[in-house]
């Protein structure tokens, strides 16, 4: 594939129209319930149809790099999976189902015009995805047996939880790299340990999420080119890493890329022109400078490009992993790479 011949403007105005389409959709629809003056009833068909939009939604706006979008509209995505499998559902839960999703359905319409007008995303909705998150955990009844790790309880009794190994993340990420490689003038070669570690599939999905981002910013930002590479003695092909690790009810994941490295110096002026020093420079730790970089809005680049330079990534990176009430460690060394450490509770 090659991406020299692609308009991704014109993709860009492709997933707007037929975003608006999907939200036009979904809005009718919820349109049509509010309207009832009796109880409200909603048919496995059109359950059905509302879950195959917005399953179809939330893989163009993650294909598009718009994870926050991706992740709102998979949260709504959830409610009307359990409508599918959920047979006798009280009034109570499908006013709070509609309600979730029009809420939903609003911060969506706001990213879309920001989009539209080249504003910068500020209204992450991570609030809203910890809502649906929380109902769809009450409703389905008893607490998680920690010690049957691969099963949970919900009114209809233990049913498996769909567990997923990373394998197809190191495909998509190695696509990925050969994508921006070509259009970037780039090599790197990609290491996964830990591809066969299993977790629960939406755990999988929001650290897959997290990684493609960190993979994108190591490609665009963390390595360097090749003549900087021989400038600098190293080898023209550069190399990321990612090891995945589960142990008792946590997954930690380490990225690792071998390029340039973080600037501190550079982030700190960044930070005391955006006005967000709190005291002196020096009293600052490395952790701290970095941590600027998880900050809505903050980049590093001065020229917006192909694939970064809006201030939307780590930030991104950060909301998702604090969404699964994980961390985030940041370790850096000039000229010899960068590495992310996270963290996040299975359970």
């Amino acid at each position: 594939m090659d991406t020299k011949n692609i308009n991704f403007d014109f993709l860009q105005d492709i997933f707007l129209e037929e975003a608006w389409k999907s939200v036009d959709k979904i809005d009718a629809f919820l349109d049509s319930k509010c309207l009832e003056e009796r109880e409200i009833m909603i048919t496995k068909e059109e359950s059905n149809q509302i879950f195959r939009i917005l399953h179809s939604f939330k893989g163009s706006a993650f294909m598009m790099g718009h994870q926050t979008i991706a992740e709102m509209i998979h949260g709504a995505e959830d409610l009307f999976s359990y409508l599918q499998e959920e047979d006798n559902i009280n009034q109570k839960d499908l006013q709070t189902i509609l309600r979730l999703t029009r809420t939903v359905s609003s911060c969506v319409k706001r990213e879309l015009k920001r989009m539209e007008t080249g504003e910068d995303v500020t209204d992450f909705g991570w609030a809203i995805v910890k809502r649906i998150k929380n109902f769809l955990e009450h409703i389905e009844g008893e607490e998680m047996d920690p010690n049957a790790e691969n099963m949970q309880y919900t009114r209809k009794g233990r049913k498996i939880i769909p567990f997923q190994n990373f394998d197809s993340l190191y495909q998509k990420a190695e696509r990925m790299i050969t994508i921006m490689g070509r259009e970037l003038d780039k090599t790197v070669h990609l290491q996964m340990i830990g591809k066969e570690t299993e977790v629960p599939k939406d755990i999988y999905e929001k650290i897959s999420m997290a990684v493609m981002q960190m993979v994108k910013n190591s490609m665009d930002h963390g390595i360097e080119s090749k003549e900087e590479r021989e400038k600098l003695g190293k080898s023209d092909i550069g190399r990321i890493r990612i090891e995945v690790k589960k142990v008792a009810q946590k997954v930690s994941v380490a990225f690792y890329d071998d390029g340039r490295g973080l600037d501190r110096e550079n982030i700190l002026n960044i930070a005391e022109k955006k006005g967000v020093l709190k005291k002196e420079r020096q009293c600052y730790t490395d952790q701290e400078v970095y941590n600027f970089l998880l900050k809505p809005g903050f980049t590093t680049k001065s020229m917006v490009s192909l694939f970064s330079g809006r201030g939307i990534g780590l930030d991104v990176v950060n909301a998702g992993v604090a969404a699964l009430g994980g961390s985030i460690e940041i370790e850096s060394r000039e000229h010899r790479g960068t590495t992310f450490l996270i963290e996040f509770p299975l359970v």
